[in-house]
């Protein structure tokens, strides 16, 4: 299983569009594509003394694929693109090979085991 992941710091109003971005473009794209398994988009937390809704977060956005992950190149340079004209920045981007992950619903029950 292979994670493509992008990070990039963006305040409110770019975070905003590149989830609507996400949600409405990269997803369903992605989906059309052979070996796409999932998404996760995760935001960091805000520190203590600074109001929401003026400061950057970083955002760390990842694709998770059986295989075929140079399928989604394209989709990818496209949200990219998109990140920098709403951003001003650049993403960071890596790819990794995913040795082990583990999910559990809120009851403790396993919901996925990949090794």
């Amino acid at each position: 299983m292979k994670c493509r992941q992008l990070a990039f710091f963006a305040g409110p109003a770019a975070v905003e569009s590149a989830m609507a971005t996400i949600t409405n473009e990269v997803i369903p794209r992605f989906s059309g594509i052979p070996h796409f398994l999932g998404y996760v988009v995760l935001q960091s937390d805000v520190s203590p003394g600074h109001r929401d809704s003026d400061v950057r977060r970083e955002l760390t956005v990842m694709s998770f694929w059986s295989d075929g992950l140079e399928d989604s190149d394209a989709t990818a340079k496209q949200f990219i693109s998109e990140v920098n004209r709403v951003a001003g920045t650049n993403p960071v981007r890596k790819t990794f090979d995913v040795l082990m992950a583990v999910w559990r619903d809120e009851d403790g029950g396993e919901l996925a085991n990949v090794l």
